[in-house]
C-alpha cells in the first residue's frame, strides 16, 4: 500500500511541477525549451495516464492574448501529448475544452492533436464511433459562429461581404477544418482508412461529414465567382470541399436518392376538375414565410443498416456549387438528360428561394438559371407537372419577383420566370398558365402571365394548324381567368392596373389578329361585355367620380372643408399623411391612368362592335 500510495504521490508532484515548469516556460517566451521539457524520458510514463489535468493547464495560456509562436508551442505540446497519452483520454479532454471554450484559438490549437489522436486508431476495421464523436463536435462548433449580417447588397457590392470579421472568422475557420479532413480524405480515397462495424461505405461516412458545411455556414455565404474573376478564400475553400465530396461519391448524382419530394401539395388542377367560368383557388400560396428557421427537414436512407441523414439544404447549395459554379466538374457525369437533372433538382430549388437571406435566394435563382438554360424550349412534357415540387417553384419565383428587397434577386426571378414557363409542351404551358391565372394575387405578374398566354397564341396562329391547347374551349377558359375583376366593379383599379391593362391589349391582339376566328373564341363576346367590360366600364365611372370629388374638396380652402387629410395604403400597410401639393399630385395622376385605362378599352369596344357587326 505505501509502494501505491507512494506512486501516486510521485505522479502528483509530477504532474503539478510539470504544468508550472511548461506554464513558465511558455509565458516566458522560451518555447523550445518547454516542447523539450516535456519530451523528457521521465515525463512518458505520466503523459500515458494523466493527460485530463494536463491538458486544460497548457490550454489556460492561450486565454493571455498569446503571440503566434506561443500558440504554435501549445500546438506541439499538444500534439505530443495526443501521441503518447491514453487515447480516449485524451479525446475526452480535447473535446471538453472545445466545447467549454468556443473561441477561434482553442478550435485552430486542437484541430491537429485530434487528428493525432484519430490517426492513431486507424486500424485494418476502424471503429467509426470515435470519428463520429470529434466530426459531429467539430460541426457543431461550426455552427455556432454568426453569421454575416444581410446588407441587401447587390452584384459587385456583394464582395464587401468578405471584409465582414464574421465572414472572415468563418473562412479562417472553414480552411482549418477542410485542413484537418484532408488527411483523412486522402487515407479513405487510398484505401488506407476503412471503416468497420454498420458502416457499408467509407467513402460515403466521409462525404456526408463534409456535406454537413453545405447547409450552414455555406448557404448563407457569398459563394460566388463570375466568369474571369479571381476566387476569394472562402470560395477556394468550397471548391476544394466540393470537390473531395464529388471525389467520394464518384457519382454526384446518386444523391438524388436522398431528396425528399413531400414539399406541398400541387397547384396543378385537372381540366375535369375545373369549372368552365373562373375557378378561384388559393391552393397555389406559398407558405415560404413559414420557413424562416434552419431547415429541419431531413431524409433517412437506409443503406444496409446504416442510417445517414442527409440536409436538403446542404444538397441544395452543394449541387449549386457543382452544377451552377463548376466547382467539381471532373467528377460530375454527363450522360444524364437535362430535363433529369432539372426535375430531381426542383426540391431543392425550394428550400433555396424559400429562405429570406439573400446569400440563399441568390443561390437558388444561380442553380436555377443553369439548370433551365441547359434545357431546350418546349422539351418538358406536360406529365412532368405532376411533380408536387412544380408547386412550389413556380410560387417561390413570384414571392422573390414581388416580395424580395433585394432589385438584382428580382430581376434575375423575373429573368428566369419567363423562360421557364417556355420549356413545357404546348399542353405544359396550357396547364401552367391556367394554374398561374388562377393563384396569382398580384397584378403585376399577373400581368406577365397574361403576356406570356398572348405569345403562346400568337406563335400558334403563327402555324397552319392551330394546336388544340390554345384554341377553343381550352383557350376559352384562359381568356376568361385572364379577363377578370377581382372585385367586380369595386375592384381597385389602380391596385390592378397592370393585370387590366394586360387583358384588354390581350383582346384587342386577339380579335384584330383572329379575324378568321381560327381559335374560335368569339363566341366569347357577350360574356366578356357583360362579365368583365361593362363591370370594368362601371369601375372606371365611380374611380373617376371619387377622385374627382377628392381633387374638388383639394381645391377648397383649408379653413372651408376642415381638417380632412388624405392617406394611401401600399401593400396594405398605411403610408404618412400627405402634404396637399403632393396629394393633388397623386390624384391627377390616378385620373390620367384611369384615362389611358379607358381609352385602350374604347378600343377594345370598337373591336367587339366591328365583330358583332360582322356577325
Amino acid at each position: 500500500m505505501n509502494g501505491i500510495s507512494g506512486i501516486k504521490v510521485v505522479q502528483s508532484n509530477s504532474q503539478e511541477d510539470l504544468a508550472s515548469i511548461l506554464w513558465h516556460k511558455i509565458e516566458s517566451g522560451r518555447y523550445s525549451e518547454a516542447l523539450d521539457e516535456i519530451k523528457d524520458e521521465k515525463y512518458h510514463q505520466y503523459l500515458v495516464h494523466n493527460s485530463l489535468e494536463l491538458v486544460p493547464a497548457v490550454l489556460k495560456y492561450l486565454q493571455e492574448d498569446p503571440v503566434v509562436e506561443g500558440e504554435r508551442c501549445v500546438e506541439d505540446i499538444l500534439m505530443y501529448i495526443a501521441s503518447v497519452s491514453n487515447g480516449k483520454e485524451a479525446l475526452i479532454v480535447f473535446l471538453e475544452e472545445l466545447e467549454l471554450n468556443r473561441c477561434e484559438s482553442y478550435f485552430r490549437v486542437l484541430l491537429k492533436p485530434m487528428q493525432t489522436l484519430l490517426l492513431r486508431e486507424v486500424t485494418e476495421k476502424t471503429r467509426a464511433a470515435m470519428f463520429s464523436w470529434v466530426f459531429n463536435t467539430l460541426y457543431s462548433h461550426v455552427v455556432t459562429l454568426d453569421l454575416p449580417k444581410n446588407f441587401n447588397l447587390e452584384g459587385e457590392e456583394r464582395k464587401l461581404l468578405d471584409l465582414q470579421p464574421e465572414v472572415q472568422e468563418l473562412t479562417r475557420t472553414l480552411q482549418w477544418l477542410t485542413e484537418f479532413y484532408v488527411v483523412f480524405y486522402e487515407k479513405v480515397v487510398s484505401g488506407e482508412l476503412v471503416w468497420g462495424g454498420k458502416v457499408k461505405n467509407s467513402r460515403h461516412f466521409l462525404g456526408f461529414f463534409l456535406l454537413q458545411l453545405f447547409d450552414r455556414p455555406f448557404t448563407y455565404l457569398d459563394v460566388y465567382c463570375a466568369e474571369g474573376e479571381v476566387e476569394s478564400s472562402l470560395y477556394r475553400t468550397c471548391q476544394k470541399l466540393a470537390c473531395m465530396i464529388a471525389h467520394l461519391f464518384g457519382n454526384s448524382f446518386g444523391l438524388f436518392d436522398h431528396i425528399s419530394w413531400n414539399r406541398s401539395k400541387t397547384i396543378l388542377a385537372s381540366d375535369e376538375k375545373s369549372d368552365d367560368r373562373v375557378e378561384d383557388s388559393e391552393e397555389g400560396n406559398v407558405k415560404g414565410d413559414d420557413v424562416e428557421d434552419e431547415d429541419k427537414e431531413l431524409t433517412e436512407k437506409s443503406e444496409g443498416s446504416e442510417k445517414e441523414c442527409v440536409s436538403q439544404l446542404s444538397l441544395a447549395c452543394y449541387f449549386y456549387c457543382i452544377l451552377s459554379q463548376d466547382m467539381a466538374s471532373d467528377f460530375v457525369p454527363f450522360v444524364y438528360s437535362h430535363q433529369y437533372v432539372f426535375l430531381n433538382c426542383l426540391p431543392l430549388l425550394g428550400h433555396l428561394l424559400e429562405k429570406k437571406d439573400d446569400a440563399a435566394i441568390h443561390k437558388g435563382l444561380m442553380l436555377s438559371k443553369a439548370l433551365l438554360n441547359k434545357i431546350l424550349e418546349s422539351s418538358l412534357p406536360n406529365e412532368c407537372l405532376e411533380a408536387k415540387a412544380h408547386s412550389s417553384f413556380p410560387q417561390l419565383l413570384i414571392r422573390v419577383m414581388t416580395y424580395c428587397d433585394n432589385l438584382e434577386l428580382r430581376k434575375m426571378a423575373l429573368d428566369i420566370f419567363r423562360p421557364y414557363l417556355r420549356k413545357f409542351d404546348r399542353s405544359g404551358r396550357r396547364n401552367l398558365l391556367k394554374c398561374l391565372l388562377v393563384s396569382v394575387k398580384h397584378a403585376g405578374v399577373l400581368g406577365v402571365v397574361i403576356h406570356e398566354l398572348k405569345e403562346n397564341v400568337s406563335q400558334c396562329l403563327n402555324e397552319e394548324m392551330m394546336d388544340a391547347n390554345f384554341c377553343g374551349h381550352n383557350l376559352e377558359k384562359l381568356v376568361l381567368l385572364a379577363c377578370s375583376l377581382p372585385d367586380g366593379e369595386t375592384t381597385d383599379l389602380l391596385e390592378w392596373s397592370d393585370s387590366i391593362m394586360a387583358a384588354l391589349n390581350f383582346l384587342i391582339f386577339l380579335f384584330v389578329r383572329d379575324r378568321e376566328n381560327r381559335t374560335c373564341t368569339k363566341r366569347l363576346v357577350p360574356i366578356l361585355q357583360e362579365d368583365f367590360l361593362a363591370k370594368l366600364r362601371r369601375g372606371l365611372e365611380l374611380s373617376r367620380a371619387h377622385y374627382e370629388l377628392k381633387l374638388r374638396e383639394l381645391a377648397i380652402p383649408r379653413k372651408k372643408r376642415g381638417r380632412t387629410e388624405m392617406s394611401v395604403s401600399v401593400g396594405g400597410v398605411m403610408l404618412p399623411n400627405i402634404p396637399p401639393d403632393q396629394e393633388e399630385k397623386v390624384l391627377k395622376t390616378a385620373l390620367c391612368s384611369f384615362d389611358m385605362m379607358q381609352c385602350v378599352l374604347a378600343r377594345v369596344d370598337q373591336v367587339v362592335h366591328d365583330i358583332c357587326k360582322g356577325s
